[in-house]
């Protein structure tokens, strides 16, 4: 990836017109300058000219940000404001190092083992430091922890993961190539879990498996994938962001898969854009990043266009939910499926279709929810208040459950619910088809 250094020239092209401040979800909570994408962008100015050191101020400004590119999408100037941001990240994590549990962290993302012994290893004693909330949705914490904060509703882990379930494990097998193949020539999907469907979520990743399965398609599950490397690389961390994403390009290489599917939006984002931009400086792996992103589809993505129509469940084989009566859904925009990939009318037209369901638009649908860019773990307090314009718009949508397509903001999204005494479900798209 390209040095801060060398975006001097789009820094440049900021014309200071302040139409950022207009749609940044920070500046709306802060009200002030060094929120926004202008000041930002002035404060790293400053940085590389000298007038100013890596102070702990400046990196708290640099990293009071959600990273939603809203300021990017409005730029008249067409300023890469989150390129920029994260080349400022990268060069704080390269001079400062990171934060001990950050780094404990990710160099243990790509172990298969480690991570998730560690996880089982602390649902064991997590009634020391959290207790079960009101509802089913999740844990409160009794105290303030690191990265945690006090009262804060924490998502449970899951009692068994997704890649060990034996929806996952019997579709662990690698497929053979189409040449020596003697199906019907169907689809193929690999499906990419994802931290949050495979640790905390897993029925939303059996949902998306049947859900391919009713268009006829084949799929597999790649056991040996690793995180896709998203908490690294916006952290700054680009190291460990390269080394995963290497690694995940040559397992799925050997899967001959049509389509890489995944069920979260930043997941998908990833794949589909980071990977390319971290191999930029070795041919040989930019060539293969490339082929890995062109084949890399969200599940709504994949649902609505790619695949053919889903038989219903009852065609299918399978037991049918049980709703009583109409069920009212609102949408929920995740920035890196809506404003990085472009998909909003997707999602919108599954629920639209999908048997029992209602659809209510949501006044500020596409805003941020607040989670993005490491926020809700650097900053909660901006974070969980940047989210109270998202639970205003469920209350008035009137609608009985959020839906949307990222299980970072299903957590977001129902830490807020319970934060402002909200009584609305949230759940993944694919849950309710």
């Amino acid at each position: 990836m390209k040095d801060l250094e060398s975006f001097r020239p789009e820094i440049d092209k900021c014309v200071k017109c302040g139409t950022c401040r207009s749609i940044c979800p920070t500046t709306r909570v802060l009200a002030r300058e060094s929120a926004c994408a202008r000041g930002k962008l002035t404060l790293i100015k400053a940085y590389l000219d000298g007038e100013i050191e890596m102070s702990e101020n400046y990196m708290r400004h640099i990293k009071e940000c959600a990273m939603c590119g809203g300021c990017r999408d409005v730029c008249p100037a067409g300023v890469k404001t989150t390129d920029v941001y994260l080349a400022a990240r990268a060069a704080m994590v390269e001079k400062k190092g990171l934060p001990f549990l950050a780094s404990l962290v990710f160099k243990n993302l790509d172990s298969t083992r480690l991570m998730p012994f560690a996880l089982k290893l602390g649902t064991r004693f997590k009634s020391l430091f959290f207790k079960g909330a009101e509802t089913d949705t999740g844990l409160v914490s009794r105290f303030s922890l690191p990265m945690v904060g006090g009262g804060r509703l924490m998502p449970e882990v899951a009692g068994k993961f997704f890649l060990d379930m034996k929806e996952a494990r019997k579709l662990g097998k690698r497929v053979k190539p189409k040449a020596d193949d003697d199906s019907d020539g169907s689809p193929r999907v690999a499906f990419f879990a994802g931290c949050g469907v495979n640790y905390l979520m897993p029925q939303v990743g059996t949902a998306s498996i049947k859900c391919i399965e009713r268009t006829g398609a084949t799929v597999s599950v790649p056991r040996a994938q690793v995180c896709c490397g998203m908490p690294a690389f916006y952290t700054g961390d680009i190291e460990t962001a390269t080394r995963l994403a290497k690694k995940n390009i040559e397992l799925f290489e050997t899967y001959g898969a049509d389509y890489i599917a995944t069920s979260c939006a930043t997941c998908s984002h990833g794949l589909k854009t980071v990977f390319k931009k971290l191999f930029e400086d070795d041919d040989e792996m930019r060539e293969r990043a490339e082929a890995f992103s062109s084949k890399v589809r969200d599940i709504t993505e994949l649902l609505a266009r790619d695949l053919g129509p889903m038989k219903s469940m009852e065609e299918s084989g399978e037991k049918s939910l049980e709703k009583s009566g109409e069920l009212s859904v609102t949408y929920h925009d995740p920035c890196h499926l809506n404003r990085n990939q472009g998909i909003k009318a997707e999602p919108r037209a599954l629920l639209e279709a999908a048997p029992g369901v209602k659809f209510r638009n949501m006044k500020f649908a596409c805003s941020c929810c607040g989670l993005g860019g490491g926020l809700s773990m650097t900053n909660y307090d901006l974070s969980i208040a940047i989210t109270k314009r998202k639970t205003d718009g469920a209350l008035r949508s009137g609608a009985d459950v959020v839906a949307t397509a990222c299980p970072g903001c299903i957590v977001q999204l129902r830490d807020a619910m319970h934060h402002y005494g909200v009584d609305k479900k949230v759940v993944h798209v694919v849950e309710l088809l």
